[in-house]
């Protein structure tokens, strides 16, 4: 084989690999995009809880609606047996806010989690807290709007859920 064949070769194979790549990235960044506008879909499916607490607060839709998915996070994590799981069929809005917020948890808040499981907080209280304040801080919300933030949440689901459920879901946000 001559040098020109080798290296016409090899440009034909650096540019199959370079057209594979892009593929690869352009996929990628497809399923990002997906994945993007169902939980935006999902939290504008939301309107009710989040125009009330847009309303309200003064936060923005987006603000409301992953504070809000935060804050489901935190109930989901603590509530006993199955109630999350029926609270969310009582109130299906829910499920898409839960799904508004994707949190990548951050050195501290798997050390506070650690910290959790070595005092023996099986519900991870400690690394449920950071995160949350995490995704509030990076949503731009002070960490007082938790508290501003539960009232709305728990009185709007109160409108659709039994009482066993609203309670336990209010116990589950009690302390933050």
């Amino acid at each position: 084989m001559s040098n020109k064949t080798i290296l016409n070769l090899t440009i034909s194979s650096l540019i199959a690999l370079s057209l594979t790549g892009c593929a690869t990235e352009q996929k990628n960044a497809d399923q990002a995009l997906s994945t993007t506008k169902t939980a935006v879909n999902s939290a504008q499916s939301a309107t009710g809880l989040t125009d009330s607490l847009v309303q309200q607060l003064g936060v923005s839709p987006l603000q409301a609606s992953a504070g809000t998915g935060a804050l489901l996070q935190v109930a989901q994590a603590k509530m006993p047996g199955n109630d999350f799981q029926q609270l969310t069929q009582s109130v299906p809005e829910l499920g898409g806010l839960l799904n508004a917020v994707q949190p990548k948890p951050s050195s501290l808040s798997q050390l506070a989690s650690g910290a959790s499981s070595l005092m023996g907080d099986e519900s991870n209280s400690l690394g449920a807290a950071v995160n949350l304040a995490e995704t509030y801080q990076k949503l731009g919300l002070s960490s007082d709007m938790v508290g501003q933030f539960i009232p709305i949440i728990t009185d709007y689901v109160s409108k659709s859920a039994s009482p066993q459920l609203t309670q336990s879901l209010i116990s589950s946000l009690t302390g933050l």
